[in-house]
């Protein structure tokens, strides 16, 4: 019997960090591209699309992430619109994080320094030329450090979702806890896992990419 629950108990640990890994990636990947999208769309000349990208980023600044899941999972059905709790999960936790990082794309593109674009119109630069070329490597210099904090909160926003019947790393020690009740081992597990996931994963990638943007990576990438 002890043999099966510690078994049953590193099965589940097993895969509850795989599930939080999948869905920290996802959503990372998600709330990457809606950041830079509603972040640019925030800069716009065009007012209508300005406020849309404000209500956009208060709405999932203001609100609470485990809120925002369960509309996504328990009321959207009610409309006609089911989703399965993976979609939920990524979409859900990628959107909420986009908000934070809409602010930070726009914060960093302002930063840019005004001449930079003064220069670009002297050289009659087409604008989607001048922030693909100019302001945009510039810019994500800036972002990348506080970008690390935005991954990070992804990464422990994935705690909620076992809410909606995803069993992931804190779902998973709960469950090892419950079957073994061993509780300080199991939480211990978790609490220095998400650490670990933090400090050892995201962490060195975020500064990775800090250093291949000081070689010109970033001009390459968008040339």
């Amino acid at each position: 019997m002890n043999q099966f629950v510690r078994g049953f108990s590193v099965e589940a640990l097993a895969e509850g960090v795989m599930n939080t890994l999948i869905i920290t990636l996802g959503a990372s990947l998600v709330g990457t591209v809606l950041s830079v999208i509603i972040g640019l769309i925030r800069l716009s000349r065009l007012w209508p699309l300005r406020w849309a990208a404000i209500a956009y980023i208060e709405l999932f600044r203001g609100t609470s992430l485990l809120v925002q899941v369960y509309w996504w999972f328990f009321v959207l059905p009610i409309f006609g619109i089911y989703l399965s709790p993976w979609t939920v999960a990524i979409l859900g936790i990628g959107m909420c994080h986009s908000g934070y990082g809409a602010e930070l794309v726009r914060s960093a593109i302002q930063a840019v320094d005004r001449g930079q674009y003064e220069a670009s119109v002297a050289l009659n630069f087409p604008r989607l030329t001048m922030m693909r070329r100019i302001v945009l490597p510039q810019a994500i210099r800036a972002l990348l450090p506080p970008w690390g904090n935005v991954l990070i909160g992804v990464l422990q926003g994935t705690s909620l979702v076992f809410f909606i019947s995803i069993t992931e790393f804190t779902a998973a020690s709960k469950l090892a806890a419950n079957a073994t009740g061993n509780y300080l081992l199991f939480f211990g597990v978790a609490l220095f896992g998400y650490y670990f996931i933090a400090r050892a994963l995201i962490t060195p990638f975020v500064r990775w990419l800090e250093r291949r943007l000081s070689g010109g990576f970033v001009r390459e990438a968008l040339a």
